[in-house]
């Protein structure tokens, strides 16, 4: 496998899926066919599975269960039926089969009039505000898109001079790298070292030209925060809200910054979701978000995958603020005046 493809699929993916019923409008994903052929394609796809020792009894699950997914009336019950043996053998939230119409071969979608006029994007950046001296970042995606790096500089520079940072990842699960990176640059006095990701070898498949033969070895790619020139964080108290609902690229941010000491986790132990995925057509109606990595933080030697980050401070999620709002005016209380 390329650098360039292997780059290309380490993403920490926050897929934009349309939901069974507009697709059910639309046609496809409820017919016998396609479903069949997006379960003979999952299979096929499975070789990419990184967690390859599970690959066996993932098959054998969904080839005795065949029967039972087609005749599901619904694309829901079909999508609910099949998602769940997935995780009763792989105990991996991020493998998952989604409807997905705008598949590389699928039918293109009649166009939304009313996107033309829509807003820009805020690339997940929710809430930027300065509560006297503590600053508040809510963040509710994990942007991957280029022109994210910009927006959260701009927004670092509005909450720059604060001697707090709060940063909200409650209801954010994940994304790609481009915000991952760019932040964890804001917060830091020089680029931190980020997982090492370790894929396993995939040659390419000759009976299948997406196909993987996995043959023991492991390519490893290792990466940093970006180096930000005038950092709005560097040395300042850092506080991280989480919930269950936090997940994957979100997950990363907050457990690098527990582990190397820049943070204190405050809310409830996350997802549990660390390995990085890719999106894969089966066909023109579905997509599976195939786990094709895992990921090793120096500082700690192992990942979050199926644990979840821990928070040092437990709190319900939906009262987390409140606690971490008087963490944050304590800590303010001990840093030196001034900007």
């Amino acid at each position: 496998m390329s650098r360039s493809f292997r780059t290309a699929l380490a993403a920490f993916l926050l897929l934009t899926v349309t939901s069974p019923s507009v697709a059910e409008d639309l046609g496809g994903p409820s017919s016998p066919m396609e479903r069949s052929r997006a379960l003979d394609q999952l299979d096929r796809r499975l070789a990419h599975y990184v967690a390859w020792r599970r690959i066996p009894d993932i098959r054998a699950r969904l080839q005795e269960r065949r029967a039972v997914y087609l005749a599901q009336p619904t694309t829901d019950g079909f999508l609910t039926m099949v998602n769940a043996d997935l995780y009763a053998i792989s105990q991996d939230r991020h493998l998952q089969v989604w409807v997905e119409p705008r598949s590389r071969d699928a039918p293109t979608p009649p166009a939304d009039p009313a996107g033309a006029d829509s807003a820009q994007p805020d690339f997940g950046l929710r809430t930027v505000r300065r509560q006297g001296r503590v600053a508040v970042l809510e963040l509710t995606e994990v942007s991957g898109d280029a022109r994210a790096a910009a927006a959260l500089d701009r927004a670092m520079e509005a909450l720059r001079g604060a001697e707090v940072l709060i940063l909200d990842l409650r209801n954010n699960g994940g994304g790609g790298e481009v915000v991952q990176r760019r932040l964890l640059g804001h917060l830091a006095a020089s680029p931190l070292p980020l997982e090492e990701i370790r894929f396993r070898h995939c040659e390419p498949d000759p009976g299948d030209r997406e196909g993987c033969l996995q043959d023991g070895r492991v390519d490893i790619e290792t990466r940093t925060a970006d180096r930000v020139d005038q950092p709005a964080f560097p040395t300042q108290p850092i506080f991280i809200l989480t919930s269950g609902r936090t997940f994957s690229a979100a997950e990363a941010i907050a457990y690098n910054l527990q582990a190397t000491r820049h943070a204190v986790v405050v809310g409830e132990t996350s997802g549990g979701g660390a390995n990085p995925s890719a999106g894969m057509d089966l066909g023109p109606w579905f997509t599976v978000v195939m786990p094709i990595a895992t990921t090793v933080l120096s500082a700690t030697g192992t990942n979050w995958e199926g644990v979840g980050v821990h928070p040092d401070v437990p709190a319900p999620a939906s009262s987390a603020m409140e606690a971490v709002l008087a963490l944050a005016s304590a800590a303010a209380n001990t840093q030196p005046s001034g900007d």
